[in-house]
């Protein structure tokens, strides 16, 4: 299957998924209990999209999909206000998806979502800001580096 036919299938499936209101696996399975606070908002911000804008820091560091190399080595990609589409939840249980949770520390946690299979992923990362929780760097579906490391790490 060639490459640009795979990226499609990637995208037109993920594309359905996301759209479908459907629930993303459980992130208390993931993350200790001190989290809990994280998982109120995680759930939240996928239902209420005033609430999701709300609580993204714009303009927000990232990759915007499929970037090129130039736009990786230069970090000056952000995301605007006025361009953002909200992000809903979909199904990581019924497809070839898998999330990673990862708490940096009591404040950070970035979030992996990996297509197995295709090499593509996407990540994002949320910061406890005072009380509240907020998106703070958001990378749409990119490329993966060889061995599983993801090739869309910019920034922060």
């Amino acid at each position: 299957m060639k490459p640009d036919l795979i990226v499609f299938t990637f995208l037109l499936a993920l594309y359905t998924f996301s759209c479908q209101n459907r629930e993303t696996s459980p992130p208390q399975e993931q993350l200790p209990a001190e989290y809990q606070d994280f998982v109120a908002f995680y759930e939240r911000f996928h239902q209420d999209s005033a609430y999701q804008v709300e609580h993204i820091i714009f303009p927000l560091e990232g990759l915007p999909r499929e970037a090129d190399s130039a736009t990786i080595a230069s970090a000056a990609f952000r995301w605007q206000k006025e361009d953002w589409r909200v992000q809903r939840p979909f199904n990581l249980q019924s497809n070839n998806f898998e999330q990673q949770l990862i708490p940096i520390s009591e404040g950070l946690i970035i979030e992996k979502i990996i297509h197995k299979g295709s090499g593509l992923a996407m990540q994002r990362r949320f910061a406890r800001l005072g009380d509240e929780w907020y998106l703070i760097y958001y990378a749409d579906l990119n490329r993966m580096k060889e061995k599983g490391s993801i090739d869309i790490e910019g920034g922060f």
